[in-house]
């Protein structure tokens, strides 16, 4: 006896399993006509339901080839079995998804290059010239001021060697023997600015002030930029003024020392004949000589420095018998004062490769300034350390400071602060550009520092050759105040 099949699986076996069907109509050839017609239906209908989610996932996939090559707006009917639906879904959302990235990217794309034209726009209408440079010393950008300023093109400073540029920049300085080791400095100094003067001779004479400081961000130094300020106007002036100083110095000194030797002559050679009303006013007189004498003999020193043409006795000093010796230099006017001078010499500071006079003078002018310029009974700090490849001097002091709006003129010719204690000093007002020039011939750098609570801390540093490098441990330039 054959089982009996209801019209319902029968149906659902033409719809799934046609195959199977089919083995049992031949067996149950006796059933009514109605019932083959029925089963035959069903498995048509299910060979046309398999095809249409055979297309569905054909059309998924060509879909989501399209998604690979770029071609975002990609949209499937959902229709089908519950996850061909899913799945259509599923691949209309990564389309809509990556569409909105793919917009949101190019109006940030468009900010970007609008950003890049407004900041080449402001770098190129810039006064100064610009080079920026990687970590690896590689030029990266230049503006076209600066490409002015050096002879090149933007062209040919981004696309030519780095070894080449260098090579060519040098032949067209004003001192090529030293061209490098100043370029080199700036690099050394790492996260620190540094400033120098660059004078160009080709295809025209021009003198850069050159200043450099690092580029840092979230991650640390990125690169290096430097700026190129034409100076030549300026310099041209100074050196007029100092060729004019120089010359009235000299027209100046000879009467002025035919003066002072009269006035002596005339005050040691009179005895007692001379009034005391009298005595005195040759003693004011000669009191002013003397100070006119040694403001025209700071006046050519000062035009000698800034020219270059004031001779250096360049010699190897022990550091501790200079301080000593700058310290007795003042004992008379520590001892007006009732201060004291305390000397400290830090570890590996035994020598220093300088002219011995000029530091000398440098340090007697500073520990002058901190004695005048202290109240009575202050202590003066006079100390110096080894950096490795410098000297460090300072000169600290306990009075009143700089005013801030005046720091920057401290180092003028003629500078004298506002203050009331400071206008009983006396002084030429030179004693400070000295100084700086002094230093500077020596290839260092002086600055003042605020000291807290209160007071002043004057600071010079003086480079040192290789050979005098000791095996200390360098502790590294300072930054400037």
């Amino acid at each position: 006896m054959r089982p009996a099949l209801s019209l319902r699986t029968l149906l659902a076996l033409g719809m799934f399993a046609p195959g199977l069907t089919l083995a049992v109509l031949a067996n149950w050839s006796h059933r009514p006509a109605v019932l083959v017609a029925a089963v035959a239906g069903g498995w048509a209908a299910g060979w046309i339901v398999g095809l249409r989610e055979l297309r569905a996932v054909r059309d998924a996939t060509r879909a989501v080839e399209r998604l690979g090559d770029g071609e975002l707006s990609v949209s499937l009917p959902e229709i089908g079995s519950a996850e061909v639906r899913a799945l259509a879904r599923a691949i209309n959302h990564v389309g809509a998804t990556a569409s909105r990235r793919e917009d949101q990217l190019n109006a940030a794309l468009d900010d970007a290059a609008t950003q890049r034209d407004l900041f080449s726009s402001i770098i190129n209408a810039s006064s100064d010239g610009l080079l920026l440079y990687d970590t690896d010393r590689l030029l990266v950008a230049a503006n076209v001021r600066c490409g002015e300023l050096l002879g090149f093109s933007v062209q040919e400073l981004l696309h030519t060697p780095s070894e080449v540029l260098r090579a060519n920049l040098e032949e067209r300085t004003a001192a090529p023997a030293i061209y490098q080791d100043q370029l080199e400095r700036h690099f050394q100094k790492a996260d620190q600015p540094y400033q120098d003067t660059l004078v160009i001779e080709e295809p025209r004479r021009r003198v850069l002030r050159r200043y450099s400081c690092p580029v840092i961000n979230h991650r640390g130094v990125q690169g290096r930029v430097f700026t190129y300020t034409d100076v030549t106007a300026e310099s041209d002036l100074d050196q007029m003024k100092s060729e004019f100083v120089s010359t009235a110095s000299h027209e100046l000194r000879t009467p002025l020392t035919s003066v002072h030797a009269a006035l002596q002559l005339a005050l040691t050679g009179s005895g007692d004949r001379l009034a005391d009303e009298d005595r005195e006013l040759l003693e004011i007189s000669l009191a002013n000589t003397e100070r006119l004498v040694r403001l025209v003999n700071d006046l050519l020193d000062l035009s000698k420095l800034e020219a270059g043409r004031m001779p250096f006795d360049v010699s190897t000093m022990r550091v501790g018998a200079l301080l000593d010796e700058a310290a007795r230099g003042v004992h008379v006017l520590a001892t007006t004062r009732e201060a004291r001078i305390v000397t400290n010499l830090g570890d590996g500071a035994e020598s220093m490769v300088a002219d011995h006079d000029q530091i000398l003078r440098v340090l007697t002018n500073l520990l002058s300034n901190a004695l005048k310029y202290s109240p009575t009974g202050s202590l003066v700090h006079l100390s110096a350390r080894d950096l490795g490849d410098a000297v460090e001097v300072a000169v600290e002091d306990e009075g009143p400071g700089i005013p801030p709006e005046q720091v920057d003129r401290l180092f003028r010719p003629f500078s004298r602060l506002g203050m009331q204690e400071r206008q009983t000093s006396g002084g030429t007002g030179l004693g400070l550009a000295i100084s700086r020039a002094i230093i500077e011939q020596h290839g260092g750098r002086i600055w003042w520092e605020r000291r807290p609570p209160r007071g002043s801390r004057f600071v010079f540093v003086v480079p040192q050759p290789d050979a005098r490098r000791s095996a200390v441990t360098a502790v590294g330039d300072r930054a400037v105040a």
